[in-house]
């Protein structure tokens, strides 16, 4: 899995599961384009509360398991 975080679209399209799992495990992937990028990132459904608390604002219901 390539460890970079900047990919170039046409790689993107051809290595997207590469994409997707250096989003999940290494964090935001950035895809430029010709006039601009896309940001890839993973957002687990189900949080810690460290992380819960470290957000700013309310929480949504299922955030929390009971």
């Amino acid at each position: 899995m390539s460890r970079s975080s900047d990919w170039q679209r046409h790689d993107a399209v051809t290595r997207i599961q590469e994409v997707l799992d250096a989003a999940k495990a290494l964090g935001a992937q950035r895809v430029l384009d010709t006039d601009g990028r896309f940001v890839i990132t993973f957002e687990p459904v189900k949080q810690t509360l460290e992380e819960l608390f470290a957000k700013p604002g309310p929480f949504a219901d299922g955030d929390v398991d009971p």
